[in-house]
């Protein structure tokens, strides 16, 4: 019976050594901003239709565009929208709407844009991390990140959001090791 404990013991620290670690790396995806120099495109990540997330990081693309840090702007049909009605002149985008999740919208990219490809990533705070080593994973380098100010949360659903993301990365861990 004490080697069962024992083994439950190192069980539950290493997961929680693990949890610990995947928080480090969303916080740190999440309050560091590499310098960013001019990338091949810029990829503003789903969410939910008509939401204030998905508003908001069109913005952040069309800002970074705006800033001549890219050439084009990878989206989806929604963020389209936002972005004519919101960009003084006529911004080159592309379409990628056949994903359903992170992992699909970054291959997809990926597919459409080809190998070696520099890239910035435009979503939440708590989903860069994800986004960002998917990204590199899938062979975009450099890999730069970006958000908007996420104001639009209250500090409850940031609490929630950076939880669900902590066992969305445990989640995509097969991924980041093997590919799809």
């Amino acid at each position: 019976m004490k080697k069962v404990w024992k083994a439950l013991k190192i069980l539950i620290l290493a997961s929680a050594g693990i949890l610990f670690l995947d928080l480090c790396i969303i916080l740190f995806f999440s309050f560091y901003r590499p310098p960013i120099h001019k990338a091949d495109a810029i990829v503003v990540l789903g969410a939910a239709i008509n939401t204030p997330s998905l508003y908001n990081r069109s913005l952040q693309g069309l800002k970074l565009y705006e800033a001549g840090d890219a050439g084009v702007i990878v989206l989806s049909g929604y963020m389209q929208k936002v972005i004519k009605e919101n960009a003084s002149a006529t911004i080159p985008t592309i379409l990628e709407d056949k994903s359903g999740n992170t992992y699909e919208n970054i291959t997809n990219t990926k597919a459409i844009l080809g190998n070696g490809k520099s890239l910035i990533v435009v979503s939440d705070d708590f989903h860069l991390a994800r986004s960002s080593l998917l990204a590199m994973r899938e062979g975009f380098w450099p890999v730069y990140w970006s958000s908007p100010k996420p104001y639009y949360y209250d500090n409850d659903e940031l609490a929630f959001y950076y939880f669900r993301e902590v066992f969305a990365m445990l989640d995509y861990l097969p991924k980041f090791i093997f590919g799809n």
